[in-house]
């Protein structure tokens, strides 16, 4: 869908704990060569006893102050976590609002995985179109992992903990939304369930395992060449959609952010479908970050912009997936370089 109306991403905020190497997690006996080998990753962002509610408002709290407004300047605010990220039944969103100096704002929480910070930018952009006639809805995401899953058994990717925040506005901003398409494969929804019962829900203070939920799903329905064929041509399928909309070719993309995933996992389900070289994801960076949940396109535009690999018309295509399985592509076009920007990469 062309996005015609006027809708900017006005800043971006980031919180990112400290590193940690594979090689060191390769040492403890927590993973195996083949990430190294095979998966070509490096290293995640671990936060410790650091709350996904700490890192959220350490990054939205960038975000307003990198805008020059306040919390009170906010009509929405729009949480996204993979995970539950307090005590259960409990406000995150509201809790955000109020660290960060209150105001009337309304706000809401999303648990659509990993593409929740895409998806909340989709919810975003019909709050600043509609009737309701919004001005500025912040984007916020965090997810501290380690009490939900083992961080470094998967196959496909290492978790990494994070927190960032997108102020989204009507009135201006460095980069502009140029088109939003979403599709959802729920032949796939399974892959993310396996043979778990629907009741009682999942218990937290255990890890989930991811690995065992893939390989029921592709034992019992359906092979997992087929799931990957499946994804990848959604990927691409999406690619030319929001390009067309876009007013571009595929090959117009600058950049194109993925999750931060394995090499393979990038290349072939999202690059390569694309016509797309390696070079113009962002995997050299994000693979030492780890997968930071809903946090993967923002820190990523923020790597990009602080380390001058964008310029002014640039387009970047943004893309992600979760359960569902739904995945969502915008493509925003680059109006100028910040004044926020730092020149040092990666920092916030």
């Amino acid at each position: 869908m062309e996005i015609v109306s006027d809708v900017f991403v006005q800043s971006l905020g980031t919180c990112l704990p400290e590193r940690v190497s594979v090689e060191w997690a390769m040492e403890q006996g927590l993973c195996g060569d083949g990430t190294l080998n095979i998966a070509q990753l490096t290293g995640a962002l671990v936060a410790g006893e650091t709350s996904a509610a700490e890192m959220t408002v350490t990054a939205a709290g960038r975000a307003l102050a990198r805008a020059g407004l306040t919390s009170a300047d906010l009509d929405a605010l729009i949480h996204s976590s993979v995970f539950e990220p307090g005590p259960a039944g409990w406000s995150m969103p509201g809790y955000t609002l109020r660290e960060l100096g209150g105001g009337s704002a309304m706000v809401s929480e999303l648990r659509t995985g990993c593409g929740g910070s895409l998806n909340a930018i989709q919810l975003a952009t019909g709050q600043l179109t509609g009737d309701q006639g919004l001005r500025h809805v912040l984007i916020t995401a965090a997810d501290n992992f380690e009490p939900w899953v083992q961080r470094w058994n998967s196959f496909a990717f290492i978790v990494g903990d994070a927190g960032s925040a997108a102020l989204l506005s009507a009135t201006g901003g460095f980069a502009r939304v140029k088109a939003i398409n979403s599709r959802t494969m729920p032949e796939l929804e399974a892959m993310y369930r396996g043979a778990e019962p629907l009741f009682p829900p999942s218990a937290g203070g255990r890890p989930i395992d991811e690995n065992a939920r893939f390989d029921v799903f592709t034992e019992q329905v359906m092979p997992a060449l087929e799931v990957g064929a499946i994804m990848a041509s959604t990927h691409a399928e999406l690619a030319r959609l929001s390009a067309k909309d876009a007013g571009i070719e595929v090959d117009g993309f600058a950049r194109v952010i993925t999750h931060n995933m394995a090499a393979f996992t990038v290349e072939r389900f999202f690059m390569e479908p694309m016509g797309l070289p390696m070079d113009r994801s962002c995997f050299e960076f994000g693979r030492g970050l780890g997968h930071l949940g809903c946090s993967d396109q923002v820190t990523s535009l923020e790597h990009l912009l602080t380390g001058g690999e964008l310029s002014p018309g640039d387009h970047v295509l943004l893309i992600g997936g979760s359960a569902g399985f739904a995945t969502t592509a915008i493509v925003l076009e680059i109006l100028e370089i910040p004044d926020w920007v730092s020149p040092t990469p990666g920092k916030g």
